[in-house]
């Protein structure tokens, strides 16, 4: 039997906490550290953040440069930020060590998409560094790109992909719900949308990702982010939304090859959203028709789908890869 991965934890946030605590159940993988800057958890057990009744051992560090030198692990699970430009540092430290990367990064998904530049740095310091850097999740991942990819295997041609997602904000961690602006005013959302680091991020990468898996030129990705209101007041473990606060949102995109419709997604994420559920519908030969009846569970999903991925990482080839580069997504024991 292969000795186990050597793995870091870098970032403590929800799913990073949710990501290290798999990570800890699993014969194939040896949580060996922990990196996090907030000053409230570094120097603490990681069992203790993860309210485990045993300690682990492993104390949580804020010098990534130091903790990776000292450690010399095979692999990173990386979940601090959506955006490549927050990340990039970090991600050097990681090439300059030789540590492999799979990371919940959400513009990581296709990081040539809106930082060809940043990416192809990255892309060389990775080869450089002989290590393999994977950006990955539910959303973007799996459910909206990932899956569809795979359901066209079965296609003798493919016309057009629709992928649809409705998620109850209400059962996802805190920052997801203030993501998506749970319990806020119209208003505020739209302040806060004019940002762009409010809502889901990463649709405009799993169209193009898509899109390249098909062979399509799109000649345009778009995407719009609306307000979905609440229509009574509804109340998660975290907070209350009243009737007429906004419940999250309603965001859409399209991927359009000329003026022909190539891709089209739909996700609906709100407090109290009903029927919970992923689809995608291709037309094709044949056409293709799933439908996961209840949904992902997000944040479940996202920690399974960051650890399952670490063999695959570890064993392709360097680089700045993507979904598209390594073998199928499947259970780590």
């Amino acid at each position: 039997m292969a000795a186990p991965l050597r793995v870091v934890s870098f970032g403590l946030g929800p799913i990073g906490l949710a990501t290290a605590r798999l990570a800890l159940t699993k014969k194939s993988i040896q949580l060996v550290g922990a990196i996090d800057v907030d000053p409230l958890k570094a120097g603490r057990d990681l069992g203790d953040l993860l309210e485990m009744e045993r300690m682990t051992g492993i104390i949580v560090s804020a010098d990534a440069d130091a903790t990776l030198g000292k450690l010399k692990p095979d692999a990173i699970l990386h979940c601090t930020s959506s955006f490549m430009p927050r990340v990039k540092d970090q991600l050097m430290l990681c090439c300059k060590h030789g540590v492999n990367v799979v990371s919940s990064t959400e513009e990581l998904l296709l990081p040539t998409l809106q930082h060809p530049d940043l990416a192809k740095e990255i892309d060389a310091a990775a080869r450089k560094g002989d290590i393999t850097i994977l950006g990955t999740g539910v959303n973007p991942g799996f459910v909206m790109d990932t899956v569809a990819v795979l359901a066209t295997g079965a296609c003798h041609s493919v016309s057009k992909i629709d992928c649809r997602r409705v998620v109850d904000a209400g059962t996802r961690r805190l920052p997801l719900q203030k993501k998506v602006g749970a319990g806020i005013s119209k208003e505020e959302f739209q302040k806060q949308l004019a940002t762009g680091t409010f809502g889901h991020i990463g649709m405009r990468e799993s169209i193009a990702l898509i899109g390249k898996a098909c062979g399509w030129t799109l000649d345009s990705i778009t995407q719009s982010v609306e307000p979905v209101v609440a229509e009574r007041d509804v109340k998660t473990r975290y907070l209350t939304v009243k009737k007429g606060q906004v419940a999250g949102i309603w965001n859409r995109g399209l991927g359009k090859e000329g003026d022909k419709v190539r891709i089209e997604m739909d996700l609906k994420m709100y407090v109290g959203a009903p029927e919970p559920m992923d689809e995608v519908q291709i037309e094709g030969t044949p056409p293709m028709h799933l439908r996961l009846i209840g949904g992902t569970p997000g944040d479940l999903a996202t920690a399974a789908m960051l650890v399952n991925m670490l063999p695959r990482v570890v064993n392709a080839p360097a680089g700045l890869l993507t979904m598209l580069d390594v073998p199928v997504p499947g259970i780590v024991v």
